[in-house]
């Protein structure tokens, strides 16, 4: 499996391809673009590459990690992914935009919620959920434990860990949701892709993190 990011809006969000180098069939997480040279990278990237993206799937609702569903779900023709409990967030991205002073496309529906029961076959890999939430109610982590590879949305970060000051996030439960699942499911050497920064891994955030302390 190889992982292709781009960098996009003006929150500097990190959407990723994750796709087979076989089959070229992928995932997209987090489409956040949002400006027409956001978009032609993407577009581009995919074309060039011959990439079949099989699912969009948002880690959690938050607006620059939603930004592009709209836009993503018309170029692609793929099934949008969201946790159930992030739906009132997806619900309100004119909404969240405003707040910030950015006009969007609204969200389409999601065609499927995702649960930690739901195995996504991307090749010959299996593509697995674990719900996290405190950052939002319904954020995830996306998990290839054969590649030992998560995308953990805004639920951690090289050195720090997502916020919890905005509508539904909790520290207690966040913190719970990085210690006794995250952290207890997956090993010390897998890599941690957040949706903001640079990646790191589950070793890495136990012995350096000052949060995590």
């Amino acid at each position: 499996m190889k992982i292709k990011k781009f960098i996009v809006n003006p929150f500097q969000m990190n959407c990723y391809l994750y796709y087979d180098d076989i089959t070229f069939d992928a995932i997209l997480i987090d489409p956040g673009v949002y400006t027409p040279d956001d978009r032609n990278e993407l577009i581009s990237f995919v074309s060039k590459n011959n990439i079949k993206i099989k699912y969009i799937i948002n880690t959690h609702g938050h607006i620059d990690h939603i930004l592009g569903n709209r836009f993503a779900k018309n170029s692609f023709e793929a099934p949008l992914l969201i946790h159930k409990e992030d739906l009132f967030l997806l619900e309100r991205s004119k909404e969240q935009g405003k707040r910030y002073g950015i006009d969007i496309e609204p969200s389409p529906q999601p065609d499927k919620f995702i649960t930690e029961d739901l195995i996504l076959e991307i090749g010959k890999n299996k593509i697995e959920f674990i719900h996290t939430p405190g950052h939002t109610p319904g954020s995830i982590c996306i998990v290839n434990h054969d590649d030992k590879k998560i995308f953990c949305g805004d639920l951690i970060f090289k050195d720090s860990i997502g916020r919890t000051d905005l509508p539904g996030g909790d520290y207690d439960i966040l913190m719970n949701s990085i210690n006794n699942k995250l952290f207890v499911l997956c090993n010390n050497d897998y890599a941690l892709y957040p949706g903001h920064l640079e990646d790191t891994t589950i070793g890495e955030e136990k012995r350096n993190n000052p949060y995590l302390r």
